[in-house]
């Protein structure tokens, strides 16, 4: 009969050979796309928006007729901006939006607000379509665009 006894050297270092082969690195993760971040923040841009506009619309329904043209749009933005592969976020006339900040509970104050929330948006679009690829920079200009409109239309 033969001796299979294996010395505690043999032993750890078989170990560590099977050990660095489960754990040999695949490489540095591929760079992310400078765009993932332009997009991500315009998401987010866009879903403030649409933050605001449910706020007022709690605070004062008689501004509906004049505000869920403008909130649909923004949901059509964020739609855009998530692609097609991505589930529409639209928001539902059930939910119940938590604002950041409670809103002005007079329509005029109210519509000031949505209007500065607009411009800097618009103007925060324009700024990340300079940095962008060509196919998003398209996009973020038209945003850019709609928000700037927008304004106009609260007036």
């Amino acid at each position: 009969m033969a001796d299979w006894t294996v010395s505690r050297r043999a032993l750890l270092g078989g170990g560590l050979v099977l050990l660095s082969a489960c754990t040999t690195e695949a490489g540095p993760p591929p760079p992310r796309d400078p765009d993932d971040l332009l997009r991500a923040a315009a998401v987010e841009r866009e879903e403030a928006l649409l933050r605001e506009y449910e706020a007022v619309l709690l605070v004062l329904p008689s501004l509906a007729a004049r505000l869920i043209p403008l909130r649909v749009q923004h949901a059509e933005h964020l739609a855009a901006l998530r692609g097609p592969s991505t589930p529409s976020a639209a928001p539902s006339s059930s939910a119940t939006p938590v604002p950041q900040v409670p809103p002005p509970s007079t329509a005029a104050a109210a519509l000031a607000g949505l209007m500065a929330a607009e411009r800097s948006a618009g103007d925060a679009h324009a700024s990340a379509a300079l940095e962008a690829s060509r196919e998003l920079a398209g996009l973020l200009a038209s945003l850019s665009a709609s928000e700037h409109s927008h304004p106009v239309e609260l007036g």
